[in-house]
């Protein structure tokens, strides 16, 4: 079982009303002329509304789990897209077959290591045509916000799923020296009759900063285009709440 399987119906209702990034990518979407391809595309939030607008659509995830809630909600919306279940660092896609390819809020932040973030960035580059185009959307590192980070628990959000009250609590500790936030979820769910079982979930995240992307891009074989700082396009400054890359392939 992947590690974010017992999880997947959590995110799913987690993210699912999430939608302030949905009219960019609709946007570059348009412009891309040609199939994209979403990597780490969880249950769909981003591919379903992409599918929506007669888009031909691929999306990538290790998770089963995840990719199932993603069917099923294609199926309920009448929709298709192509779902491959497949570890990004390795996956086998048609090469140069895409115009446009993106790994959506924060997933790129799971993958830790420079080895893992090249075999990444090389799946996306193999994939995408001569003309195509990357987006990665990131976290925006605050310094001083990520030094109050000290494992407090928290309540993020709550809400009802499947007839079960939900609550999220989440506690942070992260390592400037490493970039890494160590992530801790915790599920409260509470039955009819008041009976509550706490599901744990815990992850490390890796954060990225402006120039760190642009070599590792390079590296990877792109030519970084722009960095924004949010999906409206604004220009990319220390207090922008996103960090967005948009790359091609070098020439």
């Amino acid at each position: 079982m992947n590690t974010y399987d017992p999880f997947a119906r959590y995110y799913d209702a987690d993210f699912r009303d999430y939608t302030e990034d949905v009219p960019f990518y609709r946007e570059l979407a348009r412009r891309s002329g040609g199939p994209i391809l979403e990597l780490m595309c969880g249950t769909g939030r981003v591919l379903l509304p992409l599918a929506e607008a007669g888009h031909q659509i691929t999306g990538v995830d290790i998770s089963p789990a995840m990719l199932d809630i993603a069917r099923e909600h294609l199926a309920e919306s009448g929709l298709s897209a192509t779902l491959i279940e497949g570890d990004v660092r390795s996956v086998a896609l048609p090469e140069k077959s895409f115009g446009f390819a993106f790994i959506a809020i924060n997933s790129f932040m799971h993958v830790e290591t420079v080895r893992d973030q090249l075999a990444t960035l090389d799946t996306a580059r193999r994939a995408l045509s001569r003309r195509g185009t990357l987006v990665l959307d990131l976290f925006n590192p605050d310094p001083i916000e990520i030094a109050r980070e000290d494992n407090r628990i928290v309540l993020d959000r709550s809400y009802n799923l499947n007839g079960r009250y939900v609550q999220k609590f989440i506690a942070i500790d992260s390592d400037a020296a490493e970039q890494r936030s160590n992530v801790t979820y915790l599920y409260d769910e509470s039955d009819a009759d008041g009976r509550v079982t706490r599901h744990t979930m815990r992850f490390t995240m890796r954060w990225y900063y402006r120039y760190e992307i642009e070599h590792l891009l390079t590296r990877a074989g792109f030519t970084l285009r722009a960095v924004y700082g949010s999906y409206d396009l604004d220009e990319y400054v220390t207090g922008s709440p996103r960090l967005i890359a948009v790359a091609s392939p070098a020439k």
